[in-house]
């Protein structure tokens, strides 16, 4: 191995070290650049609204659409409708009796909730694939083995089975966790929003549909969550009950207070804007110390990446053209001695 492979392997491993520190930074800028075009996009639409002038609507005659056309389009709409029912009723049907209560448990509701899936259609699909997909794995694992021995090819479905059984689960487990810290990242931006729109004189209903409206984009967890809670206030609910629903779903004490606080003004009143900035305070330097606390552990991760590339790195760059030396200076002797 020459001198010029010794200096390409050792510039590699330095690029290779190089970009995975620079992995990070690269990722927080993208999301920075992402949230500044979101928020330039929603204040120009804004700004496009306001200056826009509403003109006359043109009343124009609308011609009636044939009798054969109207009566197709009844027929789909209750074929339709009578599909939805009657998927509706079968879903219900599948999770309540005792293989579907087996299969999709409470927990496994409630994962699926904070993973963003609601209704029966979610949990009947997420059930009937829990159940059919390891039961088709297992039994070709086992018609596989069968040729070489019964007792065998059984252990294998066995395990095919729990394994495929269990992973569905696990995949839920993460998505949960991971939404969990992202619902941690995206609080701040929410408290922010609402003192920013509660200062122009906005109440907490309009507040939060100027948010789901113009930021939901922003809120990858807290947007849909704001907006299914926009949808259930529409429908009857009070506000308490439609935001305490979010804060018993995601198990986050930050978004409990902002809640039970939201709750308060909505039922009793009251200036909120300088609550809002306490707790916007509050949740930065809770911020600072986990990202602190990130900090301290990537410094002893970064430890060994640093070990693995930048070492051998410098033991090249250092000690390379001394070994270099000692081994010419061998084969010259020994050729010498020849």
């Amino acid at each position: 191995m020459d001198s010029t492979t010794l200096i390409s392997l050792s510039l590699c491993a330095a690029a290779i070290g190089l970009a995975a520190l620079a992995l990070p930074l690269v990722g927080q800028w993208r999301q920075r650049r992402r949230a500044e075009r979101t928020i330039d996009a929603a204040l120009s639409r804004q700004a496009a609204a306001a200056a826009a002038v509403p003109d006359a609507p043109a009343t124009a005659p609308a011609t009636a659409p044939a009798n054969a056309a109207v009566a197709q389009g009844a027929g789909a709409r209750i074929g339709a409708r009578l599909g939805s029912q009657l998927g509706k009723r079968f879903d219900q049907r599948w999770l309540e009796s005792p293989l579907g209560k087996a299969v999709v448990t409470a927990e496994e509701q409630r994962l699926l909730e904070q993973c963003g899936f609601y209704g029966d259609k979610a949990r009947a699909i997420f059930g009937g694939l829990r159940l059919s997909l390891p039961a088709a794995l297992a039994a070709g694992v086992f018609a596989w083995r069968l040729p070489t021995s019964v007792m065998g090819a059984a252990m294998w479905a066995f395990v095919t089975f729990a394994v495929f059984f269990l992973a569905p689960k696990w995949a839920l487990r993460r998505r949960a966790s991971s939404r969990m810290l992202r619902l941690e990242d995206e609080l701040p931006v929410l408290v922010d929003m609402l003192r920013l729109l509660q200062g122009v004189g906005l109440s907490i209903d309009q507040s939060l549909q100027v948010i789901v409206a113009e930021f939901g984009s922003m809120l990858r967890v807290l947007g849909p969550e704001l907006m299914r809670a926009n949808q259930q206030f529409a429908s009857g609910r009070s506000r308490d009950q439609t935001l305490q629903r979010i804060g018993k779903l995601f198990d986050s004490e930050d978004l409990k207070n902002l809640i039970t606080m939201l709750s308060q003004v909505d039922r009793f009143g009251g200036a909120v804007q300088e609550p809002l900035r306490q707790f916007g305070l509050r949740l930065q330097e809770s911020r600072k110390a986990r990202m602190k606390e990130q900090v301290g552990k990537l410094t002893v991760k970064m430890t060994a990446v640093m070990v693995v590339t930048m070492l051998p790195v410098l033991l090249i760059i250092t000690a390379g053209p001394g070994f270099l030396g000692v081994i010419r200076m061998l084969a010259h002797m020994s050729g010498g001695s020849k």
